[in-house]
């Protein structure tokens, strides 16, 4: 093969992995938002540690559960100005303080969580943090947090 052949293969490879890198990138961090749907029964058992927004992320940790339930998925939206949410990338963190506080053995354990999204767009949340809390059939409790 020709040097100027294995220039253009060079220049094509080095274009497609540049392309294949933004495309994981806009897709992990995605901006789209949801209409602000949500309803359910008032969750009364959740705690924000930490709830921190500025221009470059939106970060949050604490604990939430549904006391008749041994297990349940955690959900977590920070609000923009137009009303929609936008949802954050959340899972679930052992938190056995929780269980001693409430008691239930090891019931609790996970009830803790941690959400984030790093944010590509400057975005003007209003502050407020949805948490959903989802039981073993589906039904939804949901509480809001004002981020100070």
């Amino acid at each position: 093969m020709s040097k100027k052949t294995i220039n253009i293969i060079y220049i094509f490879l080095t274009l497609m992995a540049c392309s294949c890198i933004l495309v994981f990138f806009f897709t992990w961090n995605s901006v789209s938002t949801v209409k602000n749907q949500l309803s359910g029964a008032l969750l009364d058992h959740f705690h924000v540690d930490v709830c921190e927004i500025n221009k470059h992320k939106v970060y949050l940790s604490g604990w939430a559960f549904i006391p008749t339930q041994d297990h349940s998925i955690t959900r977590v939206y920070a609000e923009i100005q137009n009303g929609d949410l936008l949802p954050l990338a959340s899972n679930s963190v052992l938190r056995e303080d929780i269980s001693k506080v409430f008691g239930g053995g090891n019931k609790y354990w996970y009830a803790g969580f941690q959400a984030s999204k790093k944010l590509i767009y400057k975005e003007t949340f209003t502050n407020k943090i949805f948490i959903v809390t989802q039981d073993e059939n589906n039904k939804s409790y949901v509480a809001q947090y004002v981020c100070k």
